[in-house]
C-alpha cells in the first residue's frame, strides 16, 4: 500500500529521479532532529546551486550491523532528479566554475549542446553533496549510482525497515521529502510539502 502511494506520486509530480545516493554520517547518529536539519540544508545547498526545483525523496535507515561502529545509528538515502536539458545547456555561474575546475570537458560539451556524461554529473552531484559540513568527505562519503529499477528501489529497498525496525515517519523524512500527499497537484512555490499522516 505505502509504496503504491509512493509510486502514485512519481506519476502526479511528474518525477524521473536519476540518482540513488547514500549519504553516512561520520559518527553514530541517534538524532532524528539532525537528520532532517541534514536533509533540509542539502535540498536548499542542491536548488541554489543548479537554481532549478530539483526534486528530492529522503529515506532513512538504521545501521544493522552489529560488528559496525554504526550500529544503531541512522544513514540516508535520497533519490534525485538531473537538472533539466535547458540547465545543461546554460548552466548556472556555480555549474561553470566547479566544471571549468574539475571536468572542463563537461563544461564545453554542455556549453556547445552536447550530452554531458552520467559520470560527469555524478561527479559534480557529488561535489556538490560534499559541500556540507554534515557530509562525510572521501570516496564512501556520498556513494551515487543510477537508478535501473524505481519500482523495486521504492516498492522494496527503501521501505524495507518500515515496520520492523522503524515507523513510516521515521524512514521517511516527509517534510523535506517533495511529496504532495494532500491532492493531485504540485505547488513549486512551496519549500516544503505539507502531507498527511499516513
Amino acid at each position: 500500500m505505502l509504496s503504491q502511494i509512493l509510486l502514485k506520486q512519481l506519476e502526479l509530480l511528474d518525477i524521473d529521479f536519476k540518482y540513488w545516493v547514500t549519504i553516512p554520517w561520520a559518527y553514530k547518529q541517534r538524532n532524528m532532529d539532525r537528520v532532517h536539519r541534514r536533509h533540509r540544508e542539502l535540498r536548499r545547498s542542491l536548488r541554489a546551486f543548479y537554481k532549478e526545483p530539483i526534486k528530492i525523496w529522503f529515506f532513512n535507515e538504521i545501521h544493522t550491523d552489529k560488528a559496525s561502529r554504526h550500529c544503531g545509528g541512522y544513514h540516508s538515502h535520497l533519490l534525485i532528479e538531473d537538472c533539466s536539458p535547458n540547465r545543461w545547456k546554460y548552466p548556472s555561474k556555480r555549474m561553470e566554475r566547479f566544471l571549468s575546475e574539475k571536468d572542463p570537458e563537461a563544461l564545453f560539451r554542455a556549453l556547445s549542446g552536447e550530452a554531458v556524461s552520467d559520470d560527469s554529473k555524478r561527479a559534480l552531484l557529488k561535489r556538490i553533496l560534499q559541500l556540507s559540513p554534515l557530509v562525510p568527505s572521501g570516496s564512501l562519503g556520498v556513494v551515487i549510482k543510477p537508478i535501473h529499477d524505481i519500482h523495486g528501489l521504492v516498492g522494496e529497498y527503501c521501505l524495507k525497515q518500515v515496520d520492523k525496525e522503524l515507523s513510516i515517519s521515521e524512514v521517511i523524512d516527509l517534510f523535506n521529502s517533495d511529496l504532495n500527499l494532500n491532492n493531485n497537484s504540485w505547488d513549486a512555490n512551496l519549500t516544503r510539502q505539507k502531507t498527511l499522516s499516513l
